[in-house]
């Protein structure tokens, strides 16, 4: 897709790797990784960003999600036993589930494709959801799941 860039932040044990990454495949123009930034530039990347992928096939929860779709972004990501964040995801709504890690540019396609009224969509989902979403309300279906199963004999 021409003109399509990708902004990777945060930091962690994989960010050689992934400099690397993108050093190997020339990628240098198109692919920005700046490591640890500011929340005002989360927010302005993540706001202004086409979509948020998350690559994760295992993730916990996938606040990412919802911190994407309160801008109006929606998230890809893909299908994995141990990744919650798919718990998270309306297809077609606030953005899209590939089946395969391999999947995940199609997926990317897809949103771009959809473009303003899939962002619109997404805007609607947050504010349709932001309530069950806080983190009071989550800690509230958390609890009474912890003592379900405290409960069972």
């Amino acid at each position: 897709m021409p003109g399509l860039t990708a902004l990777v932040l945060g930091d962690g044990p994989e960010r050689g790797r992934l400099l690397e990454a993108i050093r190997a495949a020339g990628a240098e123009e198109f692919v920005a990784a700046p490591g640890f930034v500011s929340a005002g530039e989360v927010n302005a990347g993540m706001g202004s960003a086409t979509v948020n992928v998350l690559p994760s096939a295992r993730e916990g929860y996938g606040m990412v999600v919802i911190e994407a779709a309160a801008l109006g972004t929606p998230t890809v990501t893909v299908a994995g036993a141990d990744n919650a964040a798919v718990e998270l995801i309306t297809d077609g709504q606030n953005g899209f589930v590939a089946d395969r890690i391999e999947d995940l540019p199609g997926a990317i396609v897809r949103v771009h494709e959809e473009g303003e009224a899939l962002r619109e969509r997404t805007a609607r989902w947050f504010a349709d959801h932001a309530q069950a979403l806080s983190a009071s309300e989550s800690a509230r279906t958390i609890l009474a799941r912890l003592e379900r199963t405290v409960a069972r004999p």
